[in-house]
């Protein structure tokens, strides 16, 4: 299966556990691995038979700015039964990266598959 990705989307995001979390916008920084048969799209040269990834980046900044979580789990949980369903990709893998939480870390994150491939 091919894949089509969006690695180092940056997205600020109400996101966290601690009250000063919920208060401020944080920034996210996600990679997405989406399986997508490229073929039609690649005999036809036609944008309707692709992955349009413009669609998806957009998809995905918007739920994370209109959606509040305390974990990342639930997030990526929740982006990724959107991702899946809007778009109908048979598979998937995000990555999310939540800088400068840990001082001793540059970023902690999760990362998370879904679907078949």
């Amino acid at each position: 299966m091919d894949k089509v990705f969006i690695h180092g989307l940056a997205v600020d995001a109400v996101i966290g556990v601690f009250e000063w979390e919920k208060q401020v916008r944080q920034p996210l920084v996600f990679d997405l691995d989406m399986a997508w048969d490229i073929r039609q799209a690649a005999r036809t040269d036609d944008l309707a038979f692709a992955l349009n990834y413009q669609a998806v980046t957009e998809a995905v900044e918007q739920f994370v700015r209109e959606q509040h979580f305390q974990l990342l789990e639930s997030l990526l949980e929740r982006l990724s039964e959107h991702l899946l369903q809007t778009f109908g990709m048979p598979w998937l893998r995000i990555r999310v990266e939540k800088p400068a939480v840990v001082p001793q870390a540059r970023a902690v994150g999760l990362c998370i598959e879904r679907g078949v491939l």
